[in-house]
């Protein structure tokens, strides 16, 4: 086994100490929380933004705000965006603490099937987030190119755990596509 292999295996072991003792509710707290959690508001505050904005009635009621203002219709179309986007973050991020409320207060029910279920989850969970930050150190690596990612990928050669197919193909190389 290679030395990728050996590191593997005790990502493996950590993976699965973390999900068992912070269970799926634990993990959802952790990585929804502080600045996890803005973040996480701020891509989805991004991506409904375009949606909500061609709502009718928002458009009406930002009219009626850009007349209320007696700016210039330059600015009122930037200020009145920002206050949309203002207003759909700060719905998005009560959301977000409810429903992390909601379902953590699920998987934390004082029952043996509960609890089962929670640490099986915080295993998942644990593991998802582990494979997302390979992939993305992957991806890293690949960014630099020249003897750094001639290098990695020289060492992946023959992995127990194909390491060396992972990162050949990861799936973060198409994002560059998607956002051109």
């Amino acid at each position: 086994m290679l030395l990728a292999d050996w590191i593997m295996l005790g990502v493996i072991a950590v993976v699965i100490i973390l999900g068992l003792v912070a269970g799926f509710s634990g993990g959802l707290r952790f990585f929804t929380g502080g600045i996890f959690g803005v973040i996480i508001s701020i891509i989805v505050t991004y991506f409904l933004l375009g949606v909500v904005n061609s709502w009718q009635f928002v458009q009406d009621l930002l009219a009626k705000l850009n007349d209320a203002m007696g700016l210039s219709e330059q600015a009122c179309a930037v200020i009145d965006q920002v206050i949309l986007a203002v207003l759909l973050f700060v719905l998005v991020q009560i959301l977000r603490i409810i429903i992390v409320k909601l379902i953590a207060g699920l998987f934390e029910i004082d029952n043996a099937f509960f609890k089962v279920i929670n640490k099986i989850l915080g295993i998942v969970v644990m593991a998802a987030v582990a494979a997302g930050i390979g992939l993305l150190v992957f991806q890293i690596i690949y960014w630099v190119g020249g003897e750094t990612a001639d290098a990695v990928s020289q060492a992946l050669d023959g992995s127990f755990f194909r390491l060396d197919w992972v990162y050949q193909h990861n799936p973060l190389r198409s994002l560059p596509d998607i956002f051109a």
